[in-house]
């Protein structure tokens, strides 16, 4: 039962810095600093938990949660912002790779416990810990606990979208920068549009004061920077809150300008469909592809005829996106020049197509293939090593008949694989689009330069792109971590989620040549058995 009565409280307050299991007839005071419902995995629109962080007066924090069977006892009496007396709880240590406080232990609600709405006036409202970017960028490796940061916005990206899992998501990275140092963040989905939404809100000029509170750090070659935590993280802008007031004066101390606009950092944005395919690149036909003896990009449109069976449909690969090869129980990385444990499944699909003259074969990478199929190239793999299937996943056959544009890299080299494939850069099935593209006629020339785009889906063979030039910003859209799995060790292949196997993928490396380290990889093939 839930005790919900506003009164006052005769019985002694412990601090929440004394919460330890196995105490007794423990009761504290405390504020609601945040509050968030956790989407179960198999029905996102279903909650598993609600997750809070409170908050008592002298500035202790520590994390509750309330499981899914008590969800509908405490769900309308409990609000964010608000003080409560909380008691008859239980107490767990706490875990996970990413923890909202520094406590060595969470509060778990029971059925038995109450809470009533107290007065707290003395207790701050948003709890704010704020960790400094210099301290950010001495971490070497991904923090387990969620910072707080204040800085300038020094700089902002252009908004990009990403293809993950088979979804669109929206990214921005933008430069925090307070007396310490500078450190980048990557905001993802709907932190992107509430960005936008708070600046737009913003009517002070000049470079504006953000707090990102709960914030996970991560590392990439060696750099921390941070990101958002999904449905965790707070985001705010020129707050008028003390430790934003505290900031503004210690840049005026130590002479950070912040009244020029907010610079643009990063790399171009990858342009619209529209523009890739109907005003940046020449059209061909497929016979005009096939005898063209210059290197760049061309646009063709074709209908896929069948899935080229014979060679894998998929490649383990680094973070970097780079193909590994196996070497002494790890896989070795030629563009990291390092040796990694994990890899990452990711699509590299033959398709041939023809225009009704001539055909072609093309390559489809990660980002088109899991678009089209909504499914992640881990999905598949997993289901692959679950059970017996045939030479491809069977959904690859729904691409058959299909019209589409292509935006084909064509190389002087040719493909990197030596076939006479064609490697896709970009793939259109808007019909409005593909009706445009059939009407313009022949050839033409771009009316405007390529812009400068960064390669999401490098098959590691190319030398074209150069892995190297990542930004650690890049990095946070591909951390889908998978180990090398075993052959029976697949558990429930119905889900969509990151697919977590055991060292050793399987007998498909035991026969892949393993390079000397000395060696620079420029081709590599993976047979399977």
């Amino acid at each position: 039962m839930v005790y919900m009565e506003k009164r006052l409280v005769d019985s002694a307050i412990d601090e929440i810095a004394d919460v330890v299991p196995g105490k007794e007839n423990a009761r504290i005071r405390a504020r609601v600093i945040r509050l968030w419902k956790v989407p179960a995995f198999l029905n996102p629109s279903e909650s598993s938990s609600i997750e809070m962080v409170l908050i008592d007066d002298k500035g202790g924090k520590i994390h509750a949660t309330i499981r899914k069977q008590l969800i509908h006892v405490f769900d309308s009496q409990l609000e964010e912002g608000q003080v409560y007396e909380m008691s008859n709880f239980s107490v767990f240590p706490q875990s996970g790779n990413y923890r909202t406080t520094l406590h060595p232990y969470k509060i778990v609600f029971q059925l038995r416990t109450k809470v009533a709405v107290a007065e707290g006036s003395n207790i701050t409202q948003l709890g704010i810990g704020v960790t400094s970017l210099a301290e950010i960028g001495a971490y070497t490796h991904d923090y387990e606990f969620l910072v707080d940061v204040i800085g300038l916005m020094t700089g902002i990206s252009t908004e990009r979208e990403y293809v993950r899992d088979g979804k669109l998501t929206k990214m921005v990275v933008i430069e925090l920068t307070d007396h310490s140092g500078k450190c980048e963040c990557a905001l993802f989905g709907e932190y992107v549009d509430e960005l936008n939404k708070k600046m737009g809100k913003s009517s002070t000029g000049g470079l504006p004061i953000v707090v990102v509170q709960f914030a996970k750090v991560k590392i990439f070659r060696d750099k921390a920077s941070l990101q958002n935590v999904l449905n965790t993280t707070r985001i705010l802008i020129n707050p008028d809150i003390p430790e934003a007031e505290a900031f503004k004066n210690s840049i005026a101390v130590h002479g950070i300008e912040n009244d020029a606009a907010v610079p643009m950092i990063g790399e171009w944005p990858k342009p619209s469909v529209e523009d890739e395919f109907l005003r940046m690149h020449p059209k061909k036909s497929v016979g005009e592809l096939n005898n063209l003896c210059d290197a760049g990009v061309f646009v063709v449109c074709a209908q896929v005829v069948r899935v080229v069976d014979g060679q894998d449909w998929w490649y383990p690969a680094c973070k970097c996106h780079k193909a590994v090869v196996p070497e002494s129980g790890s896989y070795f990385c030629s563009a990291c020049d390092r040796c990694v444990f994990q890899v990452i499944p990711r699509f590299r699909v033959k398709i041939e197509v023809t225009d009704g003259k001539d055909s072609c074969v093309f390559v489809l990478f990660d980002s088109d293939v899991s678009y089209m199929m909504e499914k992640s190239c881990a999905f598949f793999v997993a289901r692959a090593k679950a059970k017996i299937v045939g030479p491809h996943p069977i959904e690859f056959d729904s691409l058959v008949g299909k019209k589409m544009l292509f935006a084909v890299d064509k190389s002087v080299k040719q493909s990197s694989v030596g076939d006479g494939s064609c490697r896709v850069r970009r793939v259109c099935m808007n019909p409005t689009i593909i009706e445009e593209f059939c009407g313009e006629g022949g050839f033409r020339t771009p009316s405007k330069g390529r812009s400068p785009s960064i390669d999401m889906d490098s098959d590691g063979l190319s030398d074209d792109v150069d892995a190297g030039e990542d930004t650690p910003s890049v990095e946070f859209v591909k951390d889908l971590i998978v180990t090398p799995p075993a052959a029976s060790e697949v558990e429930d292949v119905d889900s969509d989620g990151p697919f977590i196997v055991k060292r050793n993928l399987s007998k498909a490396f035991d026969a892949a040549a393993r390079p000397k380290r000395n060696t620079r990889l420029k081709k590599v093939k993976i047979e399977m058995d």
